[in-house]
């Protein structure tokens, strides 16, 4: 007779917290969701962001708009702008970027278009704004598509990505990162309603009245953001976590957080305050977090998930014990069930094949970027924050 084996209580608990995360994952992300897929209407531009693409933007600029972009770089001026041979007049213009990514009109400038900046109703793709980034500072011009879909699929709301070769005049400036914008179309796709404020962070700024508030319905004098930054402040770990849990989900914090060291995303908000957007969900008015310029990633194969916090929310919320917790769980969740390296290589991959044909250079770029991502991955693996619980002894008595 063979000796029976008892299954060790801690091992099957963890089994069921990673079925639990794998379904509620995807119910926190529709798109994720084949049950409600099947009723949903396709969301805008899903013709451009669901799979691999490459558009074609040719921007028209007369002197003195190109004069404009000169001078005042930061203000709108107009374009006429030919998007795969269809037409779209009096777009507005302006120049993007903080201070690695930002060049001159005259160099490889990054651009917003605002198709509906002069002419109401203009869209492209069914959406009123685009970013081309230069991505200057990610030969690959897949880091951003890789995060967003990690992040997306880790149930935390991200501007979907494409690609795009880009003419200004008779100037061709190569392969551009095409990203959607925190828009409208977004935020009601991320959230079922735009009404929520929605503030941006600034250039390495943490949450505070600074914060510039880009839309929504809400109160203009800031309160929701200092309630928010107030509840960081307060010394009582277990009054700061309770606090903490009515404003803000602390929930998808975690999942972001995680996912965010996973990337060694180190100029994000966790790690440096930086390249965020904060929306106050109208439905129940809690904060949400959402990553934005994510450029520059897998830099720091060695970070440890036991990582250093600068952003006041990240801090703040494991400093407490249960945000801890909840941390290290969301970690161990968001690597087996998001960070898998067979779904991040197939991404790279298939956006080879499509970005090879208008950029050859791209080829070795991602094999460089695909051996960065093993060098992390082989990393974390060995992370003591991410290593499953053991197994112990059984009590179970062997046959005689």
């Amino acid at each position: 007779m063979k000796p029976t084996r008892a299954i060790p209580i801690f091992a099957l608990l963890f089994a069921l917290q990673q079925l639990f995360l794998s379904t509620s994952l995807v119910a926190a992300n529709p798109s994720r969701n084949p049950e409600r897929k099947k009723t949903a209407k396709a969301s805008a531009a899903s013709e451009i962001f669901d799979k691999p693409t490459v558009l074609d933007f040719q921007i028209q600029l007369v002197e003195t708009n190109l004069q404009a972009l000169r001078d005042r770089p930061r203000d709108y001026t107009y374009a006429s702008i030919l998007v795969n041979g269809t037409t779209y007049r009096e777009v507005g213009v302006k120049l993007k970027g903080a201070a690695g990514s930002f060049r001159p009109v005259d160099d490889r400038p990054a651009l917003t278009l605002n198709f509906d900046k002069k002419l109401d109703g203009q869209r492209v793709f069914g959406l009123r704004r685009l970013h081309l980034n230069n991505s200057v500072q990610d030969d690959s011009r897949m880091n951003e598509y890789v995060a967003s879909e990690l992040f997306r699929t880790a149930g935390v709301a991200t501007p979907r990505v494409a690609w795009a070769t880009v003419r200004i005049n008779d100037r061709k400036l190569g392969l551009y990162v095409l990203k959607e914008a925190f828009e409208t179309e977004f935020l009601k796709a991320g959230f079922g309603s735009a009404k929520g404020n929605l503030y941006e962070g600034g250039f390495v700024r943490d949450i505070g009245r600074d914060m510039v508030k880009e839309s929504g319905n809400g109160p203009d004098d800031h309160s929701d953001v200092l309630a928010l930054q107030a509840a960081t402040l307060e010394k009582d770990a277990t009054n700061r976590w309770t606090k903490l849990q009515k404003l803000m989900d602390v929930g998808l914090f975690a999942n972001y957080a995680a996912l965010s060291v996973m990337l060694a995303d180190w100029d994000g908000y966790a790690l440096n305050r930086n390249n965020y957007r904060l929306y106050f969900r109208p439905g129940d008015g809690r904060a949400v977090m959402m990553p934005h310029g994510m450029d520059q990633l897998f830099q720091r194969p060695e970070m440890e998930m036991d990582s250093y916090w600068n952003g006041s929310l990240a801090w703040s919320l494991f400093d407490t014990p249960q945000g801890r917790t909840l941390y290290e769980e969301r970690c161990q969740q968001v690597f087996t069930n998001v960070f898998k390296l067979e779904r991040i290589t197939n991404l790279i991959a298939q956006a080879t094949e499509v970005l090879k044909t208008v950029d050859p250079v791209i080829v070795p770029r991602a094999r460089d970027l695909t051996d960065r991502i093993e060098r992390r991955h082989r990393n974390l693996r060995r992370d003591p924050m991410l290593k499953p619980p053991p197994e112990a002894a059984t009590n179970s008595v062997p046959a005689r």
